[in-house]
């Protein structure tokens, strides 16, 4: 019996002191773990761009990383590199430098945030498996974007495109200039890029070359007819003649690249007298009124029929309200500003170029490209009128200045007209191979108006 008694207290002697070795343990551990926590320097294992700040304070840790900083690195300014110029760029005009005071606040955190375990467990880490933390540099990059935009605008050159001008038969063509564009987004990546990466390199800045719209070898082989229209005009009516030379100047030599859409209406621009355009006869609602631009269309309808005889795709094209007398009915094309236009598409693999002539009061227009081996055919318009209608019966107007036998022509009356018109295509022998349909206009009949004294217009009133 007493036996057992004394194993009983030797064994719960034992548990004591165990518990009071594990409370000691313990305490010494919260002990120690509290001073380890309430340190104020940094930790044991880390390293600040290389630099040990091992038990240094903030403050002097961010003096010796900032010391070691500027001592490796030296540069005061980057340089930029295009062909043969180049730019010096300070760094202290795009206030470029070292964060250290950011890295030195992110390292002394380590070790100090989350629970009492975790903080512990981070500090026991760094001193097993050490950290180094990079000095992040920044720039004021609206101050590197000003600078570049002056660059920008040394470097970009727009170029130019190759000309081509047919005067009589005479070829003239000039070669192309390619262009230069900086593109600033681009380049200033490319540049923060190396800078925050600490390389002070020279930069070779990216410039893209820019080909222009047009080559010289679009022009350059430019030298057949593929099509050609003329039509007269008097030239002693000087404001309708003058309309008609401005015109013809302004489409003369136009290039049209493959697939592009030729506009009449905006290649004339506005017709206003700002734009050298005067006063002339203009046909609006089956009339002759004075106009500004009067003449335009005759240009119009020459080149038209240029088209047509070239094979080149109309897109857009409306007939007068009455038939012309320098083309005949079918084939002309009238346009008003802003409202109705003659439109037509290259639909050749290559430019083609449309070259107007004006000459002893005849307007001639020409389109020039280049013809493949074998490509001889020639094309003929053909309008057939279809039907006529008659006008009705004229209308008789006033005019007490007119004697009783005087009649005044106010508005000639015309005969309708159902027109179509063919292309018929010859081969070189001279037969023909193809004729298609084009058009079929209808004018609409033009009832007179004339002019006759109060007594006249009384008696033919009453019968």
């Amino acid at each position: 019996m007493k036996i057992q008694l004394n194993n009983k207290n030797a064994l719960y002697g034992g548990f004591v002191i165990i518990t009071i070795l594990i409370i000691i343990t313990c305490l010494i551990y919260y002990i120690n773990g509290n001073r380890k926590l309430s340190y104020d320097y940094f930790y044991k294992g880390i390293y600040i761009d290389g630099v040990k700040v091992e038990g240094l304070t903030k403050k002097h840790a961010e003096q010796k990383i900032k010391r070691e900083l500027e001592s490796y690195y030296k540069q005061t300014f980057v340089k930029l590199l295009y062909n043969d110029k180049s730019w010096d760029i300070p760094l202290s005009e795009i206030e470029f430098g070292f964060d250290a005071e950011a890295t030195v606040n992110r390292g002394y955190k380590l070790g100090r945030s989350g629970s009492w375990f975790y903080r512990l467990k981070t500090i026991n880490r760094l001193d097993k498996k050490p950290i180094n933390l990079i000095v992040s540099a920044k720039y004021d990059k609206v101050k590197l974007i000003k600078l570049l935009t002056k660059i920008k605008k040394e470097i970009d050159f727009s170029g130019s495109n190759s000309t081509y001008e047919y005067n009589y038969g005479r070829i003239v063509y000039t070669s192309d200039v390619s262009g230069r564009k900086f593109d600033l987004d681009t380049n200033t990546k490319l540049i923060e890029a190396r800078l925050l990466n600490r390389d002070f390199s020279d930069v070779f800045l990216e410039v893209e070359t820019v080909r222009p719209t047009i080559t010289v070898d679009d022009v350059k082989d430019l030298k057949n007819v593929l099509g050609t229209f003329s039509t007269t005009f008097n030239s002693n009516n000087y404001s309708r003649a003058h309309n008609i030379e401005l015109a013809s100047k302004k489409i003369n030599n136009f290039l049209l690249l493959p697939g592009e859409e030729f506009s009449m209406d905006f290649a004339l621009g506005p017709r206003t007298s700002s734009n050298g355009y005067m006063q002339a006869p203009i046909i609006m609602r089956s009339r002759m009124v004075s106009g500004t631009g009067g003449g335009v269309c005759q240009v119009a309808t020459t080149l038209y029929n240029a088209a047509l005889l070239s094979f080149l795709e109309i897109t857009m094209r409306v007939h007068h309200s009455i038939p012309l007398r320098y083309v005949p009915p079918g084939q002309d094309a009238t346009i008003s500003e802003g409202y109705i236009d003659l439109k037509f598409k290259n639909n050749r693999d290559y430019t083609i170029c449309i070259v107007s002539e004006v000459k002893g009061g005849n307007v001639t227009i020409k389109i020039i490209g280049r013809k493949k081996d074998g490509e001889n055919l020639r094309s003929v318009l053909r309008p057939v009128i279809l039907d006529q209608y008659d006008p009705p019966e004229p209308e008789y107007v006033i005019n007490n200045g007119l004697s009783n036998d005087e009649i005044q022509i106010r508005v000639k009356e015309r005969k309708g007209l159902k027109v179509v018109l063919y292309r018929d295509t010859y081969n070189e022998q001279g037969k023909l191979v193809n004729s298609e349909v084009i058009s079929e206009d209808i004018y609409k009949p033009v009832r007179g108006q004339l002019a006759v004294s109060r007594k006249t217009y009384d008696a033919l009133k009453n019968n």
